[in-house]
C-alpha cells in the first residue's frame, strides 16, 4: 500500500487553497515561516503546487483592506527570496519549470475582492504583482457581489453589482481565474451567465451533505462540469456534526461530484486552517462561529502532511490508479494549463 501511494505522489500534489498569506500577516514580524512551520508538511504530504490566498480579515475592511492585501504579497515575496524550493509563477509553463526542478510552485489568488474596492485600475496592480486567480466574495457582500452565507437560505437575492460585472469582463481580458468559491447562488448563476472559460471552485463542499449557501448544490456542480471546469473539495465543512465529520465523509463529496459530472471535474482545495483557528483568542473563536459556524477539523487530515490518508481511503474507497491522480493533481493541471 505505502509503496502503492508513493508512486502515486511521485508527481507531487495541487491543492488550490490554503490561506499561507493571511498567516505570514499574523505571524508579523517573523520571517523565514515557511522553512520553519509549513515546509515539512508540504514534503511530507508531497505538494508540489498550491494556490495562496489574500483573504483581509473584517477588522481591516475599508481604506486599510488595500494595506493589508498589499504587506500579504510583500511577506510573500520575501518568503520566496529566503526559501530556494519556492516558486511563484505566473504562467502554467513557470509551474511546469518549477515542477521538472523539485521546487514548490505557488499561484496567487484573492479570497474577496474587498482590496480592490470599486477600482479596476488595482485589479491590473494585482495582476502585474502576479495575481493569477479571484474568487469575488467570501461570505460578506463587497462591492462586486455578495457571498454565499453559512445557512441554507437568507444571502441576497441579487447577483453582481454593476462594478462586478466590470470586473468579470476585466479578469477575463487579462486572463485572471474566476474562481467561484463562497459567491451567493445569485452571482454564482450570473458569472456562469457572462463568461465562457472554464470555471473553477478552490474550495467547496457537496450540499448534499453539509446544506449551505457557501458550498455547492447539485445544478451548481453541473453548471460547473459542462464548462470543463474543476471543483475543489475543502477539509473543513464536510459535516455539520462533529462525529460525522471524518475523512469517508470527506471520500463522499469527492464521489458525490464526480457522479455527477464525472471524475475529470473533482480535485482538492483543502483550506487547511486549523492553525490560524488555534491562534485565536476564545472571545474571537466564538464571535467567528456566531457569525459563521463551527468548523469540525478532521483529525486524519488536518494539514499537508496527512495527504497520504487521503490517498490511502481513496485506494480503499476502490478508485484507480489513473482517477486518484486526477484528483490529487492532474485535473487542475490541465485546466490551469488552459487559462494560464
Amino acid at each position: 500500500m505505502e509503496d502503492r501511494i508513493s508512486r502515486l505522489h511521485a508527481d507531487r500534489l495541487v491543492d488550490l487553497h490554503f490561506d499561507l498569506p493571511l498567516s505570514l500577516f499574523l505571524s508579523r514580524p517573523r520571517r523565514n515561516i515557511v522553512a520553519t512551520d509549513f515546509l515539512p508538511e508540504f514534503d511530507a504530504g508531497d505538494m508540489g503546487l498550491l494556490g495562496l490566498a489574500l483573504y483581509v480579515e473584517d477588522e481591516f475592511l475599508g481604506e486599510q483592506a488595500l494595506r493589508v492585501a498589499l504587506e500579504q504579497v510583500a511577506l510573500l515575496q520575501a518568503e520566496v527570496k529566503l526559501n530556494p524550493r519556492l516558486v511563484l509563477c505566473r504562467t502554467f509553463a513557470e509551474i511546469e519549470q518549477a515542477q521538472s526542478e523539485g521546487r514548490i510552485a505557488l499561484l496567487l489568488t484573492m479570497e474577496g475582492a474587498e482590496p480592490l474596492g470599486d477600482d479596476l485600475h488595482l485589479l491590473h496592480i494585482f495582476h502585474e504583482l502576479g495575481l493569477r486567480s479571484i474568487s469575488l466574495t467570501h461570505a460578506r457582500p463587497n462591492a462586486a457581489a455578495s457571498g454565499g452565507i453559512f445557512a441554507a437560505s437568507g444571502s441576497p437575492a441579487t447577483g453582481l453589482t454593476s462594478f462586478g460585472r466590470e470586473l468579470v469582463a476585466e479578469c477575463e481580458r487579462l486572463g485572471i481565474i474566476l474562481d467561484l468559491a463562497h459567491i451567493n447562488p445569485a452571482g454564482f448563476e450570473e458569472i456562469c451567465a457572462l463568461t465562457t472559460r472554464p470555471l473553477l471552485v478552490s474550495h467547496s463542499n457537496a450540499r448534499r451533505y453539509y446544506d449551505m449557501e457557501r458550498n455547492i448544490s447539485d445544478e451548481q456542480i453541473r453548471m460547473i462540469g459542462a464548462r470543463g471546469g474543476v471543483i475543489g473539495i475543502n477539509a473543513i465543512l464536510v459535516s455539520p456534526k462533529k462525529e460525522e465529520a471524518t475523512l469517508d465523509r470527506y471520500v463522499d463529496h469527492i464521489e458525490h461530484v464526480a457522479n455527477l459530472i464525472g471524475i475529470n471535474g473533482v480535485g482538492i482545495g483543502f483550506d487547511f486552517c486549523e492553525f490560524l483557528w488555534r491562534q485565536l483568542p476564545e472571545a474571537e473563536r466564538e464571535a467567528l462561529q456566531a457569525k459563521l459556524t463551527t468548523p469540525n477539523f478532521l483529525s486524519d487530515l488536518g494539514n499537508h502532511s496527512h495527504t497520504r490518508n487521503l490517498t490511502r481511503k481513496l485506494i480503499e474507497r476502490g478508485f484507480s490508479d489513473e482517477q486518484i491522480e486526477k484528483i490529487l493533481r492532474d485535473n487542475w493541471l490541465r485546466v490551469l494549463r488552459q487559462l494560464l
